[in-house]
């Protein structure tokens, strides 16, 4: 897919940079816009037919996200995925969610298990429907759920505002059937801990949940080597020797 498949999206209380920037930001995040696909200021304003201006701040948004490079005297590109930033992108997430589970075992309401329950039940049909960004959206819902009841909200969109490279390879390794199955049961796991007050139990489970892609990191790159910076491949190339001897 490249920008003139793509719609700009519009809600009422977006003005016009907002909807760049958002737009832009969840067709990344979606693998819809490629990393390395260059991005034309002139082919977007003309495609959504806005000024040069909103796409420009966009841009410049998106570049302090880490999400595109621009390049002087080249233009801007989809930034291609960093493994140093997945890490640190997974470590943030990781660290304020133990907390925020420790906080909701204690204070959690019937509805919060209800809505959780919910969110499963959306990634079974997902899962059914071949739907990965869904199935990811409620993936996230899922998580978002204990940062919004206890008050938190603000930690969780840090999270968000902050994981687009970890998101992008999160949804890579949903391509594997497998991997979407065992996510599915994993959040069951999570639920079922956390209904009977295994803090432990619930953490343990969370943190295999979230570091998993660890593991399917050099499978990843062999299969899009041309989604990862080139010091991925150096790296992985290291790992591949050291394995063999």
């Amino acid at each position: 897919m490249n920008i003139n498949e793509i719609t700009l999206s519009k809600h009422s209380s977006f003005n016009i940079g907002d909807s760049v920037y958002y737009t832009l930001r969840k067709n990344i995040v979606a693998l819809n816009l490629k990393p390395g696909e260059a991005l034309s200021i002139k082919d977007i304003s003309d495609r959504w037919n806005v000024s040069r201006s909103p796409v420009r701040d966009a841009l410049i948004k998106l570049e302090k996200e880490g999400l595109v490079d621009i390049i002087p005297q080249k233009g801007t590109i989809v930034s291609k995925i960093d493994l140093k930033r997945v890490a640190e992108e997974r470590f943030l997430r990781q660290s304020l969610e133990e907390s925020a589970v420790r906080e909701f075992i204690k204070t959690y309401k019937e509805s919060d298990i209800a809505i959780l329950r919910h969110y499963i039940e959306m990634q079974v049909q997902s899962l059914k429907d071949n739907d990965y960004a869904s199935f990811l959206t409620f993936d996230d819902n899922f998580h978002s759920v204990f940062f919004k009841s206890i008050d938190k909200n603000m930690c969780w969109e840090i999270i968000e505002s902050m994981s687009g490279h970890y998101k992008r390879i999160r949804l890579m390794s949903l391509w594997d059937e497998k991997i979407l199955s065992d996510v599915v049961l994993q959040h069951q796991e999570v639920l079922e801990n956390i209904c009977n007050s295994n803090f432990e139990g619930a953490v343990e489970i969370l943190r295999k949940h979230l570091t998993k892609i660890s593991t399917e990191e050099m499978e990843l790159i062999k299969k899009y080597p041309d989604f990862f910076k080139e010091q991925d491949h150096h790296n992985l190339a290291a790992k591949s020797f050291y394995g063999s001897i």
